[in-house]
């Protein structure tokens, strides 16, 4: 019967404590013979590199330990002084970058780093794409859908990022500079079905709501709304 059987171990290091206490006590007696020849050996001196006795060469560092230390000590200041250097370079490329992505010249698209509470004419664009995406006629929900692309596509090249199309541009964004990065991309996705199948490509409003409130996220975090 399979009760009967005896049951195998495990694969694995598995033992029964009698099998480990005697495993260890091997290991004890074996290393117990072994390192204090071991440590006999290293120090008579027999042991060589290259010619030179180990006794010698530790012979050569205790005499000139003071030159040594002193050495160690120029050494660390000169790596200590290239950290400090490759740091300030560090920022410098990083204000570089950042003032390439949040120029100070910003006309037509204003990001700021509180919400602009006065009204302008992006504000009016964004209220008739607002109307555009409420009415009606389908016809409208994709237009407000491609207006909304447009003021993206204008916030990306004010933020002067590389790259000649959107895609480009929105590959280049670094994440921690653009949180609503993702929302960009959805959003543009959806706009690119739309301009390229035409009324071919079925959508309902509540979708076009859903799409305009991802620019809506996107414009929010830059304060263009």
């Amino acid at each position: 019967m399979a009760d009967d059987k005896k049951k195998e171990k495990p694969a694995g290091w598995n033992f029964d404590p009698v099998e480990a206490i005697v495993i260890l006590i091997f290991l004890i007696a074996f290393l117990g013979s072994v390192i204090p020849a071991l440590i006999n050996y290293i120090t008579s001196g027999e042991i060589s590199f290259y010619g030179y006795k180990l006794s010698g060469i530790i012979e050569f560092f205790g005499l000139n330990a003071q030159i040594l230390r002193a050495l160690g000590y120029v050494i660390a200041g000169i790596a200590a002084y290239g950290v400090f250097i490759l740091h300030r370079k560090g920022d410098n490329i990083a204000r570089e970058q950042k003032e390439k992505l949040y120029p100070k010249d910003m006309s037509d698209i204003i990001v700021a780093t509180e919400p602009v509470p006065v009204k302008n004419q992006l504000m009016e664009r964004w209220e008739k794409i607002l109307s555009l995406s409420e009415s009606q006629n389908p016809s409208d929900w994709r237009l407000a859908v491609i207006e909304a692309d447009i003021i993206l596509d204008e916030l990306l090249e004010k933020l002067q990022l590389p790259g000649d199309t959107m895609g480009d541009k929105l590959k280049a964004v670094e994440k921690s500079d653009f949180t609503t990065i993702e929302y960009a991309w959805e959003a543009h996705k959806a706009r690119n079905m739309i301009a390229h199948e035409g009324s071919n490509f079925l959508i309902n409003q509540r979708e076009i709501r859903r799409i305009i409130s991802l620019y809506q996220a996107v414009f929010k975090e830059f304060y263009l709304i």
